[in-house]
């Protein structure tokens, strides 16, 4: 069953890659296993993968299904749909619904027949260097909220920071310093996520779920919320009975 809670997985896909040299194999599985890890977290995702586009040459990493291969290749085949999109324009791409569709209509039409009727992208950024794209797939229309566009994104973030470490000669790298600062992001969002979890007598879930709401509420990173929340002492403001 499809659980916000699978967001636990991160750390420790992450964390196995730390104090190892980085190669193409070793960052490419562990993109295979956010993907893994976005299907789960969804609710409703059918599918999710990742896009890598190098040279202008796009190819898929990842993929959690057949359907999300198959979709991949329509739109490589194309040269046009919402994960190309996504990785050229640099920003998110939703398609609520398509039937409906008229920007990538020759994409969204043949995805229609595979039974995909809505698909979520996020471009794969690191830097200023525009690496690709990461997305979910669902069978029914508009079926994913907020909260799942920030887990995407989140997982996405992940993805960007282990593939930007391959060099375009494949050359093994050790971890940078902007890489252990996201293993540091990921206990600090681990920690705040307890502290909710222990004050308000809350499940996992709920309390990442609140941390995710928070966070697009103000606008503001998972990372920044969850520094509030340890600042505070894990006493944010509750409303109802949510925390």
């Amino acid at each position: 069953m499809n659980d916000p809670s699978s967001l636990n997985e991160i750390a420790p896909i992450i964390g196995r890659t730390q104090g190892v040299l980085l190669t193409e194999q070793t960052a490419q599985q562990a993109v295979s296993a956010l993907a893994a890890a976005a299907k789960e977290a969804v609710p409703h995702a059918v599918g999710a993968g990742v896009s890598l586009i190098k040279d202008n040459k796009p190819t898929s990493v990842g993929a959690t299904d057949r359907l999300v291969l198959q979709a991949d290749e329509l739109q490589y085949d194309l040269g046009d749909g919402p994960c190309l999109s996504a990785w050229s324009e640099g920003k998110a791409m939703y398609i609520e619904d398509t039937e409906t569709d008229r920007h990538w209509h020759d994409w969204s039409a043949s995805a229609v027949s595979a039974g995909i009727r809505s698909c979520y992208s996020v471009p794969l950024q690191e830097g200023p260097r525009r690496l690709g794209a990461m997305k979910i797939y669902a069978a029914t229309p508009d079926a994913f909220t907020s909260q799942d566009q920030h887990i995407l994104a989140h997982l996405a973030l992940s993805a960007a920071v282990l593939l930007g470490h391959i060099q375009a000669n494949d050359t093994p790298q050790r971890l940078s310093e902007k890489f252990k600062e996201t293993l540091r992001t990921r206990d600090t969002i681990a920690i705040a996520r307890g502290i909710i979890m222990e004050q308000h007598d809350v499940p996992e879930d709920e309390a990442l779920t609140y941390l995710l709401e928070r966070a697009g509420d103000e606008g503001i990173s998972l990372r920044d919320v969850a520094r509030i929340v340890l600042l505070r002492d894990g006493r944010p403001k509750r409303s109802g009975g949510t925390p």
